[in-house]
């Protein structure tokens, strides 16, 4: 593969939704190739920060808008993503369109329905608790996964994507659609879950005073119960068979009552296996403060 230089693969790049993924691959880019116009599509408030930190060259109401755009990304929620492919459907659009989803699925399925030919899936590796553009750096993307679903786009549409990816530093990986929903299901969805159920047990448990003795693993693995609901309800709703199914293996890790913890059988089991597999895995992001 060619990698990133100073001819970019897309001269025009229209993004829908200018939130941290949005507001990021907008900053990247900018710094990637400085002459790429981009063209955002958000609400008027959004618009006029996006504008004022340089991020976009022009704006639209609607994503129908960017019909001639070389890229379309749709950085937007699940929803809103499967009726912008459908939007786009209706004016024909010619460029390669993508998105960042967190599960591909339907969205493969929506688009191939409605005649995106050159429609790749995609979701980035990347992002924060806290979303919105005001959260946006042009280092989100740095060394993180990518992963891209090709479906009917083709090897050279594909080829451009990958070298865009790399130029806002990700290092984008093909993927099937059902494969990326069952993976994610894992290391994506589970911890979202797990994050908002710690908190909301201790804070049912112990109250705001207990809370407050906290230390630094409680934080880390809380982390994640600062998301929005609005996101997460659509992403836990098109992956919940995937997501039900990891529950299920989670269950069957954790201790099955005081008598394996009194004697000691679950720790030996589970530490060993647990430090074993974290000693392996050397590609996880540092924990960010936000």
């Amino acid at each position: 593969m060619t990698a990133p230089g100073p001819e970019p693969p897309f001269r025009v790049l229209g993004l829908v939704g200018l939130g941290l993924i949005g507001g990021s691959i907008a900053a990247q880019c900018r710094r990637a190739w400085p002459g790429v116009q981009i063209v955002g599509v958000d609400r008027p408030s959004v618009l006029a920060e996006a504008r004022g930190r340089g991020l976009i060259d022009d704006e639209a109401d609607r994503v129908e808008a960017l019909a001639t755009a070389d890229l379309i990304v749709l950085a937007v929620p699940i929803p809103a993503i499967l009726e912008s492919i459908q939007a786009l459907a209706r004016v024909k659009v010619t460029g390669v369109v993508t998105d960042v989803g967190s599960t591909k699925r339907q969205i493969m399925a929506a688009a191939r329905d409605a005649g995106l030919a050159a429609f790749v899936g995609g979701h980035p590796m990347a992002g924060a608790e806290l979303g919105g553009l005001a959260h946006a750096r042009p280092e989100l993307f740095a060394g993180r996964p990518w992963l891209l679903v090709e479906g009917a786009a083709g090897g050279a549409i594909l080829e451009r994507l990958q070298i865009f990816l790399r130029g806002l530093g990700a290092a984008p990986q093909a993927i099937d659609a059902e494969q990326h929903d069952r993976v994610v299901a894992c290391v994506s969805h589970l911890p979202q879950i797990l994050s908002v159920a710690l908190m909301n047990t201790a804070a049912d448990a112990v109250g705001e005073a207990g809370l407050r003795t906290a230390g630094p693993a409680f934080a880390d693995l809380t982390r994640l119960a600062s998301s929005p609901v609005e996101v997460w309800t659509s992403i836990l709703a098109t992956n919940a068979d995937f997501v039900a199914e990891a529950l299920e293996r989670l269950r069957a890790n954790l201790p099955s009552g005081a008598s394996s913890l009194s004697r000691g059988e679950w720790a030996a089991d589970a530490f060993p296996r647990a430090g074993s597999a974290r000693t392996r895995l050397s590609v996880l992001p540092p924990t960010r403060r936000e």
